[in-house]
């Protein structure tokens, strides 16, 4: 196959009229870890920088390719593993960054990253998760690192460093599932009945996830534009995440979908209420309401979606007054689907409701709660025949 190397890229950045950055990526120090750039400045138009890009990033390949066949070195999982992840981190939502970036740092780097690439196998990766089970991590944050060092190698497949990828036949260690545990309607009427008295933003919040099943970072998301007074609807096209040191950052549904979702005359009624004491609120601020602002911010103007945690951290507060220290927020999520999916509801419906991509989703994770709806679909099956 000869000598290939990482995939590697070039950026170009403008630093004055006229004038370009290009900069390509080398690799880490050895000795201090620290990432290494080579850059060019280029005179003209950014697609002559782009254009130096390209041959700038040949260059640096070939200079690599003699130094590793003078060498008789291989690339090793390791360095692949830091070139791949230059790239990848920046294809990531904020949330997901960390914990990736901790399977690399902590795990298969240390354990892995001497292995020569083309060398890896399935019984290496097999052994790296019976001992990091063994060592205490629990399966599930196993299948995560499993996930990272999968689309890593997958990734290097596509850039014709190996033939096939190891990970795709290795086995790694299966969690044990954990069914939905829904608190009961008394419970939620007794939260929203706190919320309301205690912390009324919180109990509007409370109110329309129970009404949605939406996620809690979609719904920190949701601005007064998003709510169809009219229309009696509102719309989840983003939601807020952890953006590391920058707070919060709005980005696209975790499944990317736009989902329109209908809410009942009572929960239309609790936003308008909320909208025209927030309105009321700004008139005697002497501001004027913004419907593009968030319903739940940092701030009264909404200018600032509000921190999923701080949510998080209310309703502990306030289920810890009521006694009810085992119902999370979350929960209020899985309430909606199995409420619905209890009252026969259709699971094509439920699945829109809940922004599934597919409606055997939401039956794989709600299947239990159907029973009731089996044994009625049987009774009518029995009848039909017997009427006959």
């Amino acid at each position: 196959m000869g000598c290939t190397l990482a995939l590697m890229k070039g950026s170009v950045r403008q630093r004055a009229r006229g004038v370009w950055e290009v900069r390509v990526y080398r690799g880490r120090d050895h000795e201090t870890g620290k990432r290494l750039y080579t850059s060019r400045t280029v005179r003209g138009s950014k697609r002559d920088a782009q254009a130096v890009a390209r041959t700038f990033v040949e260059e640096i390949e070939n200079e690599r390719c003699l130094a590793s066949e003078g060498s008789g070195l291989e690339l090793t999982f390791g360095a692949w593993l830091e070139q791949w992840w230059e790239q990848k981190e920046r294809s990531l939502s904020p949330s997901s960054v960390s914990p990736w970036r901790s399977a690399i740092r902590k795990y298969l780097l240390p354990r892995l990253g001497e292995t020569v690439l083309s060398e890896l196998r399935v019984r290496h990766l097999e052994a790296f998760y019976r001992e990091l089970v063994d060592g205490g991590l629990s399966p599930a944050r196993v299948q995560k690192i499993h996930t990272v060092a999968s689309v890593a190698l997958n990734d290097a497949v596509r850039s014709e460093l190996i033939a096939v990828s190891p990970a795709n036949q290795a086995r790694a260690p299966k969690g044990r599932r954990v069914e939905p545990n829904p608190p009961t309607p008394e419970e939620v009427a007794k939260l929203l009945d706190a919320a309301e008295a205690e912390d009324p933003e919180l109990f509007v919040f409370l109110a329309v996830a129970a009404n949605t099943g939406a996620r809690r970072g979609e719904l920190c998301a949701l601005r007064w534009r998003d709510v169809s007074f009219e229309g009696s609807f509102v719309t989840f096209a983003s939601a807020v995440a952890k953006g590391g040191g920058e707070g919060a950052v709005v980005r696209r549904t975790k499944t990317g979908a736009v989902t329109r979702v209908a809410v009942s005359a009572r929960v239309l009624g609790i936003l308008e209420t909320h909208r025209e004491g927030r309105v009321e609120l700004m008139e005697g601020l002497g501001r004027a309401f913004d419907s593009t602002g968030f319903i739940w911010g940092q701030d009264i103007e909404g200018t600032r979606p509000i921190y999923p945690d701080t949510v998080s951290v209310r309703f502990r507060r306030l289920r810890s007054r009521q006694g009810l220290d085992h119902v999370e927020l979350r929960q209020f999520r899985h309430y909606a689907a199995t409420q619905l999916l209890s009252a026969g509801v259709d699971v094509r419906t439920v699945a829109g409701r809940l922004g599934h991509s597919r409606p055997a989703t939401t039956l794989d994770r709600y299947a239990a709660f159907l029973p009731e709806r089996d044994r009625e679909a049987a009774e009518i099956l029995d009848g039909v025949h017997r009427s006959k």
